[in-house]
């Protein structure tokens, strides 16, 4: 965890996403690994997350920088399983 230079948490940590997924009516698994960023009081529930454990997750993709291609997925709800 770290903070901003205005003080609020925040926390990254890469998470696997698998899945079957319908893909031209034949079943394919799909498998990425994505960073996901939090901050504020979701900051600290990532961070109290345990390796390997499941959880959902949402928010919005962007890009890590301006001058970046990769993506990062900016949370807004955690809900652990």
């Amino acid at each position: 965890m770290r903070y901003s230079p205005a003080g609020v948490p925040i926390a990254e940590a890469a998470i696997l996403h698998r899945s079957s997924q319908q893909i031209a009516q034949q079943p394919r698994q799909v498998e990425c690994e994505l960073t996901v960023q939090a901050s504020g009081a979701l900051a600290a529930q990532l961070a109290g997350m345990a390796a390997g454990q499941e959880g959902r997750f949402e928010g919005a993709l962007n890009r890590r920088s301006v001058n970046s291609r990769q993506l990062i997925l900016i949370l807004n709800r955690i809900e652990r399983e």
